[in-house]
């Protein structure tokens, strides 16, 4: 996995969790990701895609369009960033290019108040 791939991820069922099988995108250095390739490193860095416009924060999302098996336009939802195990992903399904990578840093720096 790199850095901007698109993964489905399952997030399971409980009462703190989304609660079903979504879209993310991996967002850690590609130097963590080869140590979970290795496994050296057990955590994913992700970020959820929600398909649903939200007017109090939509200054942290980014608008994708369809791609590959990214079937919807969706929203890269930058204020709810979260570690997961690697047992939680799943096959990737496409990927952000670099710019959408560029705009997806700028919103986490907003989001964090950085």
């Amino acid at each position: 996995m790199r850095k901007g791939d698109i993964i489905l991820v399952d997030f399971g069922k409980s009462q703190d969790s989304f609660g079903k099988k979504r879209p993310a995108v991996i967002f850690q250095t590609d130097k963590l990701n080869f140590a979970v390739d290795k496994g050296i490193y057990d955590y994913y860095l992700v970020i959820p895609l929600s398909t649903q416009k939200d007017p109090i924060t939509d200054d942290f999302r980014l608008k994708i369009s369809p791609r590959e098996n990214l079937e919807r336009e969706c929203y890269v939802v930058c204020n709810s960033i979260c570690f997961l195990s690697k047992k939680f992903i799943g096959p990737k399904i496409a990927a952000l290019s670099e710019e959408e990578i560029g705009k997806v840093h700028e919103l986490l720096k907003d989001a964090l108040d950085m």
